[in-house]
């Protein structure tokens, strides 16, 4: 499965972006990290698209308060759609 996320910022896209990329390692037990594709959409959005995604991993991730308690400060929301071929 592929997921595209828009992530509603509480912080600056630049200061998200270094906490995103120092995850990597964590996100590659999720994904395909290799052909992970991150973006700023505005002052307040940025939008991650992930690959290969095992979805299951993917909710015990995101719901991990350890994960929570890392992107509080920087992120409102996330808002995750699948992505399948047309």
């Amino acid at each position: 499965m592929d997921v595209h996320v828009i992530v509603k910022l509480k912080s600056s896209y630049e200061i998200w972006h270094e906490l995103f990329v120092n995850d990597a390692v964590n996100r590659s037990k999720i994904c395909d990290e290799s052909k992970t594709l991150v973006g700023q959409a505005n002052e307040t959005t940025a939008l991650v698209t992930l690959f290969d995604v095992d979805g299951v991993a993917m909710g015990a991730m995101m719901n991990d308060p350890e994960f929570q308690k890392m992107t509080e400060n920087y992120v409102e929301k996330h808002i995750p759609y699948s992505i399948s071929a047309l």
